[in-house]
Order: C-alpha cells, then sequence, then structure tokens
C-alpha cells in the first residue's frame, strides 16, 4: 500500500512541474487533507506538495471470531438407596511354573508287562446215581439207596381253656330296693293356660320305677314348682326310654321345668 502511494506521489510531482493547474485524479481509497505551494528559490518553476493523511485511511481489520462450544448437558446422578456391595474374595496371584528342560539321551527301559490272573471257577461235583456202581480205592462199591425222606407237619398248640369263676352279687341291705332318686332339665315355651308338655327320659336314666310299691309311679315324682306343673301319667316304651306328661296351669314364656324321680341303681 506504501508503496502504490509513493508512486502516485511521484507521478503528481512530475506533472506539477509543467502546469500549475493541471488537475489531480486521487482514487476513492486517498484523502486530501493539505495542499500547500512551496516557492523553491533556486528552481523558478512552482511545486505543489501534497501532504497525505494516513492516519484517516484504516485498514480493515476482520477480527478473527472465537469459537462458541455448546453446551454439554450432564445429568445430575439420582442417588442410590443404601445397596450393600459383597467385598470381592481376593484371587491368588498365578504361580510361574518353570517348564522343565528335556534332558539329553536317557534311556528309559520299557515296562515289562504283568499278565493279568484268569479266573477259574471251581467245578461243582456231579452225585453219583444210585443204581451206579464205582470204585473206592480200588474196591468195588455198589451204593445203597436211600428211602426219600417224607415231611410230617408240626401240630399247632390250641390254648388251653381258662376259668373264669361267676362273680357272686352282692345281696342289698334290708330294705333297699336298689332304687335311687334322679333328674332330668327341660326347656319350654309355655303360652297357653293348660299346656301340656312331653318330657323324654334318657335311656342311662330309665326306667321309672314305684320307690314306696304302692303301684303308683306319680307319687314319686317332683317338679321345681308343684303348683305350676302337675304330673299326668308315666310311659315306659317298649326296649327305649321313659316318658313323663306333664300340664302347665299357668303360660310362664320361656320357661326351664326340672323333674326329680326314682330310678334303677346302674
Amino acid at each position: 500500500m506504501k508503496k502504490t502511494l509513493l508512486t502516485i506521489f511521484i507521478i503528481f510531482l512530475f506533472q506539477n512541474c509543467s502546469s500549475d493547474t493541471d488537475p489531480i485524479d486521487l482514487p476513492e481509497t486517498v484523502k486530501l487533507r493539505e495542499t500547500v505551494v512551496v516557492e523553491v528559490t533556486k528552481v523558478v518553476e512552482k511545486e505543489k506538495i501534497i501532504y497525505i493523511d494516513f492516519t484517516k485511511m484504516p485498514i480493515p481489520w476482520t477480527t478473527t471470531p472465537t469459537p462458541t462450544i455448546a453446551p454439554v448437558w450432564t445429568p445430575t446422578p439420582t442417588p442410590k438407596a443404601n445397596i450393600w456391595t459383597p467385598t470381592p474374595t481376593p484371587t491368588k496371584a498365578p504361580v510361574w511354573t518353570p517348564t522343565p528342560t528335556p534332558k539329553a539321551n536317557i534311556w528309559t527301559p520299557t515296562p515289562t508287562p504283568t499278565i493279568a490272573p484268569t479266573w477259574t471257577t471251581t467245578p461243582t461235583p456231579t452225585p453219583t446215581p444210585v443204581t451206579w456202581e464205582f470204585y473206592l480205592d480200588g474196591i468195588l462199591v455198589t451204593p445203597t439207596p436211600s428211602p426219600p425222606s417224607t415231611w410230617t407237619p408240626t401240630p399247632t398248640p390250641k390254648p388251653m381253656p381258662t376259668w373264669t369263676p361267676t362273680p357272686t352279687p352282692t345281696p342289698l341291705p334290708p330294705g333297699d330296693l336298689g332304687y335311687e332318686k334322679t333328674s332330668v332339665t327341660h326347656s319350654a315355651n309355655l303360652t297357653d293356660v293348660g299346656q301340656v308338655i312331653t318330657i323324654g327320659i334318657p335311656m342311662n336314666k330309665s326306667p321309672i320305677v314305684d320307690h314306696d310299691q304302692d303301684n303308683d309311679l306319680t307319687d314319686g315324682i317332683t317338679t321345681n314348682d308343684d303348683n305350676q306343673f302337675k304330673i299326668l301319667s308315666v310311659n315306659h316304651r317298649k326296649n327305649s326310654n321313659a316318658e313323663i306328661t306333664i300340664i302347665s296351669l299357668v303360660p310362664t314364656g320361656d320357661s326351664v321345668i326340672k323333674v326329680v324321680f326314682w330310678t334303677t341303681r346302674k
């Protein structure tokens, strides 16, 4: 750039020496700062000196853009729960075993093979038939036939009979008929006047007996409320239990009836 400006300046200088009024064409990049007329005493001609202000001609400078690094997203690590990590078992370092160096010409004898023992079965003696004759130490022997054995079964022993004495009954004391007093409890809902109820006597408490031997079974039977309940009859069912029939005089709703009577001593 400086060389170009210097060349233009020399051209202007030669042109001004010939004429004072010659126009000068300057390029757009050159700015005219000031025009001065200088008179030289030794030279007749006038000379124009052009001062060029290079400070007002800035050289365009383009800065190198700084590359911008794109942001990289790093995820926030999620905290892990208390997870137990087992301690690794230490592994033993491998032990180097040197390879044995083969020895020079060493003669190894060939082993003599051993013969495996062979198994010989023991011969089974064959019995001599009964009718045959044979020699024993040079003497002719005629065997005597043996009769076949007979099987006799062993008799099964029979158990000996055992005698069990018959128990003697214990006589009752005088005046004791072998009776005892017992009772049963029955629940009923009494809703009517003169309601009739039949109470069944269990087998272990049957039969009902006449304890005073007066041919009346009802006089030996009582209840928990004799004013409310009256005994009507006693019925002995064949090969079964006994039944007592009573009548309720006043309806009392849900009631518990207790009946006391005589039966045989078990």
